[in-house]
C-alpha cells in the first residue's frame, strides 16, 4: 500500500510531501449532513510547516482519496502531530438567508455552490419542483436537504450530495451502486447486527393545513392498522403550506408512510478496505448468519457510514449499513 500525501501550506505557499512522515490515516464519510474527514497522524520535522486551510490530497496506491483543508492540528510530547482536515462540504456549515421557489433540488445545489463560489457537478439532475419557502439561518446543508428530503418522499427518488477528491457532486443514491460483494469469504470481519422501531419508524401519518379562506383547519390521516396492533401507534406528524391542495396533501402522507412504516434494520461491518465505498454507495452483502434475522443475500443495501483506516500496510474499514430503505 503506498500513500501519498501533499500539502501546501495556507501562509507560505510551499509545497510539502509528508507522505513518508504519516504512522496513521482514517477517511470517514457519512449521509447526515457532515463533511468527509480525514485525521493523520505524522512525525515531526522542523522543516515541515503546516498551517490551518492548508490543502491537502491524499492518495492510495495512486488513486485521489481525499482532497480538503486542514483545519485542527495538535501536538503531543511524541514527536507527533496530529492534524483534521475536511473536504469542501465543511464550507457548507456557512448560515444564510434563501428565499427559494420554482427550482429542483439539483437547481438549488448549483445556485448555492455558486453563490459560496464552490467547484461543483450535478452528476444526476432532479426534476421535481420543491415546494417555496424561506430559509432564514440556515446552514446551506439544511437547505439542500430539505430539497433532497422533500423530492424523496414526493417522488420516491433519492439524491446526495459529496465530495470526489476535491469536487462536490450533486448524485442519484442509485449512481452509487458498486460490484462490491461482503460475505462470509469476502472482505468482511465482523458484524454488528440491529433491528429497530425506535429510529424513524412511523404507522401512522397526520397531516394538517390552516385554510385560512374557511377559518378551519384541515386533518389528513393515513395509517396502517396492521402495524399499529402490532407495534402501537407511532404518529408522523406535519403542518402542510397553506398552498397546498388536498390531492397534494394525501399523495404526501401515503409517501410518507410507505417511507416509514417499517422496521429499520442496521448493520456494523468491520471489513478489509476497498476504495470503491464511501458512504451512499450500494454493496452487495451476504451474510449467511443473519438470514434467520431476515436480512435477503446477495442483494444491494446502502452504505450509510463509512470509515477507512490505513496503518502498518493494512487498510481496513467499518461500515454502518442501513438494510431497510
Amino acid at each position: 500500500m503506498n500513500i501519498e500525501a501533499i500539502v501546501q501550506d495556507s501562509k507560505s505557499g510551499v509545497v510539502y510531501d509528508i507522505s513518508e512522515l504519516i504512522t496513521n490515516a482514517t477517511w470517514e464519510t457519512t449521509l447526515t449532513n457532515q463533511p468527509g474527514k480525514l485525521t493523520f497522524n505524522y512525525i515531526d520535522d522542523t522543516e515541515v510547516t503546516i498551517s490551518e486551510g492548508s490543502p491537502i490530497s491524499f492518495k492510495v496506491d495512486g488513486k485521489g482519496v481525499f482532497f480538503g483543508y486542514i483545519f485542527k492540528k495538535g501536538k503531543k510530547k511524541d514527536e507527533k502531530v496530529s492534524v483534521t482536515a475536511y473536504d469542501q462540504m465543511r464550507y457548507l456549515k456557512n448560515k444564510d438567508t434563501y428565499v427559494l421557489s420554482n427550482l429542483t433540488a439539483s437547481q438549488i445545489f448549483t445556485k448555492l455552490c455558486s453563490d459560496f463560489k464552490l467547484s461543483f457537478e450535478v452528476k444526476d439532475a432532479s426534476s421535481y419542483i420543491v415546494s417555496p419557502r424561506v430559509h432564514d439561518n440556515k446552514t446551506l446543508f439544511e437547505i439542500i436537504q430539505h430539497a433532497i428530503d422533500e423530492t424523496l418522499i414526493n417522488t420516491g427518488n433519492w439524491y446526495m450530495i459529496r465530495d470526489n477528491f476535491g469536487k462536490l457532486q450533486f448524485i442519484s443514491i442509485n449512481s452509487m451502486k458498486t460490484d462490491l460483494f461482503i460475505g462470509d469469504e469476502s472482505l468482511l470481519i465482523d458484524f454488528d447486527y440491529e433491528s429497530s422501531i425506535d429510529d424513524d419508524t412511523y404507522n401512522q401519518v397526520k397531516l394538517i393545513k390552516e385554510n385560512k379562506e374557511t377559518e378551519k383547519r384541515e386533518i389528513y390521516i393515513v395509517k396502517d392498522s396492521n402495524t399499529i396492533k402490532q407495534w402501537g401507534l407511532l404518529q408522523y406528524f406535519e403542518k402542510m403550506d397553506e398552498n397546498a391542495n388536498a390531492a397534494q396533501i394525501r399523495a404526501r402522507a401515503e409517501m410518507i408512510l410507505k417511507l416509514k412504516n417499517r422496521v429499520t434494520k442496521k448493520l456494523k461491518l468491520d471489513c478489509l478496505g476497498d476504495l470503491k465505498v464511501s458512504a451512499g454507495s450500494g454493496v452487495v452483502l451476504g451474510i449467511s448468519d443473519l438470514q434467520k434475522e431476515g436480512v435477503a443475500i446477495n442483494q444491494y443495501f446502502m452504505v450509510t457510514s463509512c470509515s477507512h483506516t490505513f496503518q502498518n500496510d493494512l487498510h481496513t474499514m467499518q461500515l454502518e449499513v442501513q438494510v431497510s430503505i
